[in-house]
């Protein structure tokens, strides 16, 4: 949907209606938290009656509700993050914008897939763990991992608290949607980016974006087509010793390179039938991975140098490809939606654990493989064939008042996890057979059916009442297999197929009342869960730390859904004239049978269970636009607070009613860009930005004592200034301005944790964890066309 027929879908389901007394919205100031934003709201608009009428170009709409609305008339916390903003202050990857959304939060390393492409977890409100935020690219749910350039954006919308009922499973603490622009109908317009910068300790970073909208026919088909490339150098030093007991040292690890393309076509078929078939593709390739050691007990990089036993080359591709087809009726008074959509991805990625393995051995059995090289290669594959068919009715189509949304959903997802053995001759050497560590695959499938539902009633004006329910139906299943390796013994080890089956009902509850300038303040309830599923066979050697916490081999093999109710309060408005958005929120969330993920410290590996309870509590305010109107400067505020309560530790290595690992108490971000003619023909533009986010405790298990380590808060400046003159504009700018040495979580692992051999002949826990780039300073030039 481009932003004009936004503007168009949101006069037609009737975003304009917005004036009324204010006096009644004191009828819902139950909450004095609430009453200062509305008595705030109410005084902008007394302030300008009679002043100059409210530009309705500065709204920002959305469709977090499945239809085009203005920002603030939605009665739920949304960051929205448009297209021009993505520009203007250079945001390039998934980083630069989740650094920028109050109380979200990421993290390496926790999500028990081994995997480097497929491991980083989003984190929203305090909803921490695997699968608890929903990733959407359009009408389509994804990965959380999959990360597409933002080079055909129209925008990105972070939606907070649970979205169950729109949206389904995975959704328990928010959802991350990216919107791709829309092919337009009248317009052959298109632009080209070229970036060229330097990372420090690294090389050369280069960037080619090209986006071309074509008119085939106006005003009935169009299509729309776009282009990229990017390399950024690797900063990490990989050093190890040769045949002569000398050094090598290998630079440029880390080095990512990601190649992207999109194609739409869009075709008005009648002048109430439109046709949109589109593909969005990705194909990225690590060289090493961007991670150091965090050296006890500081837990943070001290230095990007990584000193191995052997010479391993890690890497990971991840290719990944989506391609949608959707339907779109415009009723009179109601519009139908059908989308149907296919989602294809390829992870391939290869692990040095040389000097964990070695560790392993030699304390557990006394053989010394030093110099002998282990490493896994891991290869998984992901399907899924998604279709959802909606329809959204007008206020007064069924029933005065009424008006809202009905649809049924289906996906069926096929993964296939394979690690193939890696012959290692002197394992046979030392009777262990089969000579290779382990050789496992695993198949699984599941079908996710949903019937879903909102209606939004209007008794009088001013006033809605919001219901909605999802009721689901899971069905998974992992087909039988064979694990064989030295791990699993001589013998193979057989594992039984697996079924799971779930069902349930998810509500949502909201009252509203508007308010000011397009704004509300609102009450909300709802429910929020995730689905949960089955862990791969643990080898038999685990089972006396299974023992230790009550479980055996067959009881870790299944985790069942955990789920938290979320009850908000917020307020939101526009006010200078129209020309800023406000909003503010208060939240608290209580969670349980909370899936965690289990640490075995004897055999280190890690597996998925249900245990314990929580209570999050929190608040968010954000403010964007512009201030003054005589000025031409934009500037965003977001600030973010969590109180995040373990009141049931369960399995996690901590006292009850402590806080919440890996849960900041703080995120914010500021940011301003400002513009103004230097030249008849040319402007001057200057764009900066500072996201925080504060430390976090993160648990941690070895050889069974549980610790915390302390993650060093998040502090990130970037800046850009340049001109623009004609079509052209060329900027220069600058990431991670104060060069500073941040920790983004730990390097996923897929083999034993590495032990640093001390002077004294013992051995010290060694991490690695995932860091920000270095100061990256560039100069780029776009051309519109």
């Amino acid at each position: 949907m481009t932003s004009d027929d936004m503007n168009r879908s949101a006069r037609r389901h009737g975003a304009g209606k917005w004036s009324t007394p204010v006096w009644r919205a004191g009828l819902l100031c139950g909450a004095a938290l609430l009453c200062p934003a509305v008595a705030w709201a109410q005084d902008e608009q007394s302030a300008s009656q009679g002043a100059a009428v409210v530009d309705d170009s500065d709204a920002i709409l959305v469709t977090a509700r499945r239809k085009a609305e203005a920002l603030t008339e939605v009665p739920a916390a949304i960051t929205s993050i448009s297209s021009d903003f993505l520009e203007k202050q250079n945001v390039t990857n998934f980083v630069d914008f989740a650094t920028k959304v109050p109380n979200l939060s990421f993290q390496y390393g926790q999500g028990g897939s081994f995997l480097w492409s497929g491991d980083r977890e989003t984190t929203i409100r305090g909803v921490v763990g695997v699968g608890t935020t929903a990733f959407y690219i359009d009408d389509t749910p994804v990965p959380s991992s999959v990360s597409p350039q933002v080079l055909n954006l129209e925008r990105i919308e972070v939606l907070k608290g649970p979205q169950g009922t729109l949206y389904g499973a995975s959704s328990m603490g928010g959802n991350v949607r990216y919107i791709t622009r829309k092919p337009s109908l009248d317009e052959n317009e298109g632009t080209l980016s070229l970036q060229a910068g330097h990372t420090k300790d690294g090389g050369f970073d280069h960037d080619v974006n090209v986006q071309n909208n074509f008119v085939l026919v106006p005003d009935k088909l169009a299509l729309n087509v776009a282009l990229g490339y990017l390399q950024d150098s690797g900063f990490i030093k990989r050093r190890f010793r040769d045949g002569a007991g000398e050094w090598v040292t290998k630079d440029g690890e880390g080095r990512h390179r990601s190649l992207t393309g999109s194609v739409g076509m869009r075709a008005q078929l009648t002048d109430s039938l439109e046709a949109n078939l589109s593909f969005l593709g990705q194909s990225t390739r690590l060289r090493g991975f961007p991670g150091a050691y965090l050296p006890l007990p500081g837990y943070k990089p001290l230095s990007y140098t990584l000193d191995h036993d052997v010479d391993v080359q890690e890497y990971s591709k991840d290719r990944w490809g989506l391609g949608a087809f959707v339907l779109r009726y415009d009723g009179d008074g109601f519009e139908a939606v059908s989308s149907t959509s296919y989602f294809k991805r390829k992870i391939e990625q290869l692990d040095d654990n040389t000097e964990g393995t070695n560790y392993f051995f030699q304390s557990g059995f006394g053989i010394d493989f030093t110099g002998v090289p282990f490493y896994v290669i891991i290869n998984s594959r992901e399907k899924a064939l998604t279709h959802e068919t909606r329809v959204s009715f007008d206020q007064g189509t069924l029933l005065p008042g009424l008006s809202g949304i009905v649809g049924v959903f289906h996906k069926t997802t096929k993964n296939k996890n394979y690690n193939p053995g890696v012959v290692v001759p002197e394992l046979g050497e030392a009777g262990l057979l089969p000579s290779y560590l382990a050789d496992v695959l695993t198949r699984e499938r599941e079908k996710n059916t949903a019937l879903f539902g909102e209606l939004y009633y209007e008794p009088v004006s001013q006033l809605t009442f919001t219901l909605g329910l999802r009721q689901y139906w899971i069905d998974q299943h992992q087909d039988p297999s064979v694990d064989t390796g030295a791990l699993f013994g001589p013998d193979p080890f057989y594992n039984a197929a697996k079924d799971n089956k779930e069902s349930g009902l998810v509500p949502k509850a909201v009252v509203s009342y508007e308010i000011g300038d397009r704004g509300n303040i609102y009450a909300s309830a709802s429910k929020g869960f995730r689905l949960g599923g089955s862990n791969s066979r643990l080898p038999s050697f685990c089972g006396s730390d299974l023992e230790d916490l009550g479980l055996t081999l067959d009881g870790a093999g299944r985790y069942k859904s955990d789920t938290l109710w979320s009850y908000e309060v917020g307020a939101k408005s526009r006010i200078a004239e129209g020309r800023m958005n406000i909003s503010a929120a208060a939240f608290r969330m209580d969670w349980s049978d909370i899936q965690q993920v289990g640490t075995l410290p004897t055999c280190g590996l890690t597996f998925l269970t249900n245990a314990g309870k929580a209570r999050i509590k929190g608040g968010e305010f954000e403010i964007s636009g512009r201030p003054m109107d005589d000025v031409p400067l934009t500037v965003s505020l977001g600030i973010g607070y969590l109180d995040a309560t373990l009141l049931d530790p369960g399995f996690l290595p901590q006292p009850a009613n402590s806080r919440l690992g890996l849960v900041p108490k703080w995120t914010g971000s500021i940011s301003g860009y400002y513009e103004t003619p230097i030249a008849a023909n040319a402007d001057l533009f200057i764009a900066a930005d500072y996201s925080y986010t504060s430390s976090t405790k993160v648990p941690s298990v070895a050889d069974g004592t549980a610790v915390f380590f302390t993650r060093q808060p998040i502090n990130l400046v970037n800046g850009n200034v340049g001109v623009k003159f004609g079509r052209s504009q060329v900027m220069i700018f600058a990431k991670n301005l104060f060069d500073k040495r941040l920790t983004y979580g730990d390097q996923p692992m897929s083999g034993f944790e590495r032990r640093e051999l001390r002077e004294d002949g013992s051995y010290e826990r060694l991490l690695r964890g995932v860091v920000s780039r270095p100061r990256q300073i560039g100069v780029q030039y776009q051309l519109d066309f």
